[in-house]
């Protein structure tokens, strides 16, 4: 150990020679370059930890930086808010409680808050608009609903600012300076700059949110300092737990709908402020009164004098009679007058007059007394009453008030239309498109439905949980399969019947299907020689029987690893019911008694166990169109084995060297398939921590011990009898039977058969058609669909991979099987070593099958056994 300034060097082995001793600032201490050298081997890992040093101090100075622009928005917004207040209000606190000194500080102020709105819009049409694509698409905020709402805000400053408008030309009062016919509409002008102004105000009520949040903000981290304090947390995850709930930021949607119903509101509250006043009419009731009072001080004023008073009440009538309403005479204003005290008898009929005809004509509520307060001097009480005829006020009001409820009813409707309409877009279509994707997936859920049409809401927070809902639906189908249909139906259903609790383990019922299983060949050794790589290997594998098996109408259940089962479902015994028959076991597989529960049609003897059960039985070959089915997924099958020998990825790994052992001359990927037909039940297995769809039944562990038996019969795939039977003639003449075998747990004889594949070529690369606008995948998926027998003779693939299965050979053994399993094993054995021979090109050097039954001979010594009835055990399971 090395000591310096008290300090501990390890021991390090090193070459002295090679260490540059820099002086340091601070004399003693080694410098990070000096360490680094020291620690050699060492080196990179505190590489590492000085660099992560200096990320947290570029983070801790990102950190203040971060905090540095958040206080400054902060006070930026608090000095908009103070600004936008003081523009509203700051004139009327001016009249009310200000001396007139203090009105230059307010025109200071006012001129300070109009640069300060207009430097805003500047900087936010700088920040927050794209001008890319010019000056017609601008995008943001310039040109938008709140830039020009901003700009109107501003502009109705102009007359409050005194030294602009004085130099623009502008005076005070300028909106009344028309006369008195402008007053009214002056009024709504200021009213609406009143309102505009106040639009910003309406924006910035979010910063109410925005202080409550920093005061529940700010006790909260009080509080948190508290618990630093006393020792629960550290400082480190105190910054973290700020780092990660510092933020919180309003849905996309929620800004958006916000938006909107501040732009119809303040909308709505101009409209309302400019139309309603020229909408509303009211009586001028001022001037019957001055009109009355005005002759009240005529008849004081006349006292005695009997002319005066009749000059000045004939020129009185005489201008009322005057006044007529749009021009018609029959509707005169003044229909009445009562002069007191009465005096001048020779004229007081004159004086005091009743229009009775024209008041006879009009409504009671039409008819208005005005009366002066009664004034008494010398003992004389002076008084005048006059009636005027209010039917063309009553009228302008009811027209009036027409228009007015016709406008709010516009209004009404238009503003809940667009209410409902921005509503129905950001929030309830998504979330009606979310109910019809849950529904679609319950009733249906193996279809695969095309959701990109359906209305969506952009890129708002509903379109990604709606992206999300149709992943997760999507997930379950992979997930679950076939098997699963039930469970995802019963509790994805939320109407109706549905239930709120998750219950995967929903009871099994019986379906009937061809199950096909496959297993990757020599998956040991792959497993042990590819290590990590073995997960690539096995989904390469599984990418191409997946699409295959899909394609030509199966599906897959499970992925085992080196196995996966495929299930062709044909459907459960209910959909079945038309093709049930009854039947009762007398012993062994004899039937004394077989009726049909619903078809004339007489149903074949059933020829296995497979096809009999206690109590209703489904004949699979009356099902129509099973023949297309059956032949499908054995097309499926061999389409497999071409496409494992011809996929490029795959084939790479013939000239891997770690697969290679012995002395071949390279790895070949070799799969077992197996075939057949049957009744399984189908549900969940397992428990609510893990559950697994599936189908368990006899017929499932037949179709895995037919894939084992390849093995032993060195074919690439055998098919029960059961299965066969369900195939198209032309299909079985393309099929060979190999043996007839009994398996564990039955004594039922059972041919087994294959079809001849030969895997050892070359097949070459699938192309388009020429002059074809559809891809690969698109035109074998119209082959599978458009499937007829004669792909048995013209599909190149199914040609090539059976050219060894040549007539004579096929005869040979035809010949050679039939010898072995009528117990003329001598003449066999002759007849099947010439078939192998013929077979000496396959992948094995001869015929599987062929050998496989003169290994059984020989283990007999090549003698038939006495009790030889034509078949054998299956010694594989």
């Amino acid at each position: 150990m090395l000591m310096k300034n008290n300090k501990i060097i390890p021991d390090v082995d090193m070459d002295n020679s090679k260490i540059a001793r820099t002086v340091s600032a601070d004399p003693g201490l080694l410098s990070n370059e000096e360490l680094l050298e020291m620690l050699g081997d060492r080196r990179l890992s505190l590489k590492l930890i000085l660099a992560g040093e200096k990320s947290k101090e570029r983070s801790s100075a990102s950190l203040t930086g971060k905090r540095i622009v958040e206080n400054a928005r902060k006070r930026y917004d608090d000095l908009m808010m103070a600004a936008t207040i003081f523009v509203l209000f700051g004139d009327d606190i001016r009249i009310l409680s200000f001396q007139p000194s203090a009105d230059s500080t307010f025109a200071f102020f006012t001129s300070l808050s109009f640069f300060l709105f207009l430097l805003e819009i500047i900087l936010h049409s700088w920040a927050k608009s794209d001008f890319s694509g010019g000056l017609f698409r601008i995008k943001g905020y310039a040109c938008s609903f709140f830039f020009w709402l901003d700009l109107l805000a501003v502009l109705s400053m102009v007359p409050d600012v005194a030294w602009l408008a004085s130099s623009l030309g502008m005076q005070s009062g300028l909106l009344d300076s028309f006369g008195t016919k402008a007053g009214k509409a002056g009024k709504i002008g200021a009213k609406s700059s009143r309102v505009i102004r106040m639009a910003r105000l309406v924006r910035l009520v979010k910063l109410y949110k925005v202080t409550s949040q920093r005061s529940r903000e700010k006790q909260q981290l009080d509080d948190l300092k508290k618990l630093v304090e006393l020792g629960h947390y550290s400082h480190v995850e105190l910054q973290e737990y700020l780092q990660r709930n510092g933020t919180n930021k309003q849905s996309k949607v929620g800004a958006e709908l916000s938006d909107i119903i501040t732009r119809r509101v303040i909308i709505a509250v101009l409209l309302m402020l400019c139309i309603v006043p020229l909408l509303t009419y009211s009586s001028p009731i001022d001037d019957e009164r001055d009109v009355t009072f005005f002759m009240h001080s005529t008849n004081m004023n006349a006292a005695s004098d009997c002319d005066y008073l009749e000059r000045s009440i004939v020129e009185f009538r005489s201008f009322m009679e005057q006044i007529v309403w749009d021009g018609h005479l029959e509707q005169p204003l003044l229909v009445a007058l009562d002069v007191n005290p009465k005096r001048c008898q020779h004229v007081v009929s004159y004086i005091d007059f009743v229009n009775e005809e024209i008041m006879s004509l009009i409504r009671d509520e039409a008819l208005r007394v005005v009366t002066s307060e009664p004034t008494t001097i010398n003992g004389v009480t002076y008084s005048v009453s006059a009636t005027f005829n209010e039917t063309p006020y009553m009228m302008r009001e009811a027209t009036s008030s027409i228009y007015l409820m016709f406008f709010v009813l516009v209004m009404l409707v238009v503003l809940s239309t667009q209410f409902t309409g921005d509503a129905q877009r950001l929030v309830l279509a998504p979330i009606e498109n979310m109910m019809t994707i849950v529904n679609m997936v319950a009733d249906d859920p193996l279809e695969v439905f095309d959701f990109k049409n359906t209305a969506g809401s952009d890129d708002y927070e509903t379109q990604v949980i709606q992206m999300a809902i149709e992943k997760i639906t999507a997930l379950l189908r992979i997930g679950f399969g076939v098997a699963g249909a039930e469970i995802i139906s019963s509790n994805m259903t939320v109407e109706g019947g549905g239930s709120a609790c998750l219950n995967p383990m929903i009871p099994g019922k019986r379906v009937y299907a061809l199950f096909g299983f496959c297993d990757i060949m020599s998956f040991d050794l792959c497993t042990e020689k590819l290590e990590d790589e073995i997960m690539t290997f096995v989904n390469s594998v599984a990418r191409i029987v997946h699409d295959e098996v899909t394609r030509w109408g199966g599906t897959c259940n499970k992925n085992l690893g080196n196995a996966f089962l495929m299930v062709w479902r044909i459907g459960d015994e209910k959909s079945l019911s038309d093709y049930r028959r009854v039947g009762r076991r007398h012993s062994g597989s004899s039937w004394t008694e077989v009726k049909q529960s619903q078809s004339p049609v007489l149903a074949p003897k059933p020829r296995s166990a497979s096809y009999k059960s206690q109590g209703d039985i489904v004949d699979l070959r009356r099902i129509p169109g099973l023949d297309v089915l059956s032949d499908k997924a054995l097309v499926g099958f061999l389409k497999v084995i071409v496409e494992i020998n011809r996929d490029v990825q795959l084939l790479s790994y013939r000239k891997d060297r770690r697969l290679v052992t012995g002395g071949e001359k390279g790895f070949l990927l070799r799969m077992g398939f197996g075939l057949h037909a049957g009744w399984a039940i189908e549900g969940a297995v397992g428990s609510l921590q893990k559950v697994d769809a599936t189908y368990l039944s006899p017929h499932v562990n037949m179709a895995a011990r037919m894939e084992a038996a390849t093995r032993q019969f060195g074919v690439a795939i055998l098919i029960t009898r059961q299965f066969f039977k369900l195939m198209s003639e032309t299909a079985q003449i393309h099929c060979r039977k190999v043996d007839i075998v009994t398996v564990k747990g039955s004594n039922v004889p059972m041919p087994i058969y294959t079809y001849d594949t030969f895997q050892k070529q070359i097949f070459p690369q699938l192309r388009t058609p020429k002059y074809s606008n559809l891809c690969i995948n698109e035109v074998l998926a119209q082959q599978a669909e458009n499937y007829d027998v004669s792909v048995w003779m013209t599909d190149p693939d199914l040609i090539q991979l059976r050219c060894l299965a040549t007539p004579e050979f096929l005869k040979a053994f035809e010949k050679g099987l039939k010898c072995y399993l009528e117990g003329n094993w001598e003449e066999a054995r002759s007849i099947l070593g010439k078939a192998d021979e013929m077979m000496s090109s396959n992948d094995t050097g001869g015929d599987g099958p062929s050998r496989a039954i003169l290994k059984y001979m020989k283990a007999n010594d090549w003698s038939c056994p006495p009790t030889w009835s034509g078949h054998r055990p299956l010694t594989s399971k």
